[in-house]
């Protein structure tokens, strides 16, 4: 599918590029859902687009990048989101800005999640139009604000697992996996977000961000990029509290059983001890010939029994 804004602030879509009618100097916005290699030839024909920063971009390590050129200034961008099944994974976002026009390429797994977040994702960006060159400053702004946004999501959902363990001291092996999980989702935001911050920076030193408007853009949403990864730190922070309090817990419960151990083998050794020795029944104990000699040997056993559990118990063992 493929959306597009035109100068006038309306909105169409189309399935393909064959139903774009008009004129195409009118419109100032397109977005292209799950793009092929035909839209891309019909991109470079009509608009002289050059698309070198979406080549090969799964073999560079870094994971969000930017490419100026004449007339033309390109970003890639490595997004976090959930997908259907909840785990997060990575996609690309291809932003081309070039002779006043805005090109969006994402696909439409990540769209629409974004339209279940961001229901006037668009409305915004149509009125932006009307407002000339502050539409240049969207790409920018709803990059800053999604990670924001899902930095406090997972912010939640670990308060409320730190809730369940510290406050309810309640926990199990299925929290330790979550604690995992959100420790890995943590790290992929923190890195989407430092890479952004890598390229605000580098975007600000461009001829695209030489300007007094975008260069206050991009300092506006680099200090917001700060505040956020501040707010990364911290669930980070967390988590390894959750864990070590959880692992603490877990040697202390260890500990618990191990004195109990313990203290058990120590009652039922002593009373074994002389169970062996009275039944071993050598003629030279003369208490085996004594009548009280079996009562007073289980007096013995019990005996052996009760007070190590008291002496443990008064030490606090148990």
């Amino acid at each position: 599918m493929i959306e597009l804004i035109s100068i006038d602030s309306k909105k169409y879509s189309v399935n393909s590029i064959d139903e774009i009618t008009g004129d195409l100097s009118d419109f100032i916005v397109i977005q292209f859902h799950d793009y092929n290699p035909t839209d891309i030839d019909w991109l470079k024909q009509n608009f002289e687009l050059d698309f070198a920063i979406m080549s090969h971009f799964e073999d560079i390590e870094i994971s969000s990048h930017l490419l100026e050129i004449e007339n033309q200034i390109s970003f890639h961008f490595s997004i976090p989101y959930y997908n259907l099944e909840g785990k997060m994974i990575e996609e690309p976002v291809f932003i081309i800005i070039s002779s006043g026009r805005i090109f969006l390429f994402t696909s439409s797994t990540l769209d629409k999640y974004w339209a279940e977040i961001y229901s006037t994702k668009l409305l915004d960006l149509q009125k932006l139009v009307n407002f000339n060159k502050s539409i240049f400053k969207f790409p920018f702004e709803f990059i800053s604000d999604y990670y924001a946004d899902i930095t406090e999501n997972l912010a939640k959902k670990i308060k409320v697992l730190a809730n369940k363990v510290l406050i309810e001291n309640v926990f199990t092996d299925q929290d330790m996996n979550l604690i995992t999980t959100y420790n890995f989702n943590n790290l992929l935001i923190k890195e989407a977000v430092n890479e952004a911050t890598r390229i605000f920076r580098l975007c600000k030193k461009s001829d695209f961000g030489n300007t007094e408007f975008i260069k206050a853009v991009l300092e506006t949403e680099l200090e917001d990029l700060l505040v956020v990864s501040d707010y990364i730190q911290f669930n980070l922070e967390r988590l390894r509290d959750l864990r070590d309090h959880i692992n603490n817990k877990i040697d202390l419960d260890q500990n618990r059983i191990f004195k109990i151990l313990t203290v058990a083998t120590i009652c039922i050794a002593l009373p074994t001890l002389v169970a062996g020795v009275y039944g071993m029944n050598f003629e030279v104990m003369p208490e085996l010939k004594w009548i009280y000699g079996y009562p007073v040997v289980i007096l013995v056993m019990i005996l052996c029994a009760i007070i190590p559990y008291f002496y443990f118990q008064k030490k606090k063992w148990l």
